[in-house]
This record gives structure tokens, C-alpha cells and sequence, in this order.
């Protein structure tokens, strides 16, 4: 996987985006509430993208968000 061409958004970059903690976020993972995003093959970071954000607030209601 090439990550260097997309724009990759880390995990705490998300939560501010969505206006929730960080932790809000790994336990929206662990709850499966939202899909895990892609993974960096080297260190096994979550790649989130922008479609990610969106699909999120899709999946999300809005007190969750």
C-alpha cells in the first residue's frame, strides 16, 4: 500500500474533527459503532480519510457525535 499519495488523518486528528475525546473514539472501535479504517502495513497505525469522517457522521446519530 502507498500511503504517500493519499492524505492519511491520524486517530487524534479525528477525534477533534468529530468533536469527541480520543478515548470516545477506541471505544467507538472496540463497541464496533464505527468500521476500522485501513492500517499502515509498517507500524500498524489506523490510516483514516476523509471518506472515513464521512462515513462516521453517516453511521453516527447526532448525540453521538
Amino acid at each position: 500500500m502507498d500511503t504517500m499519495q493519499r492524505q492519511y488523518l491520524k486517530t487524534r486528528q479525528v477525534a477533534r474533527l468529530l468533536g469527541v475525546s480520543l478515548n470516545t473514539v477506541y471505544r467507538w472501535l472496540k463497541k464496533e459503532k464505527i468500521s476500522e479504517p485501513l492500517r499502515d502495513p509498517e507500524n500498524n497505525y489506523r490510516l483514516w480519510t476523509a471518506e472515513d469522517i464521512d462515513r462516521i457522521r453517516q453511521e453516527l446519530t447526532p448525540e453521538e457525535v
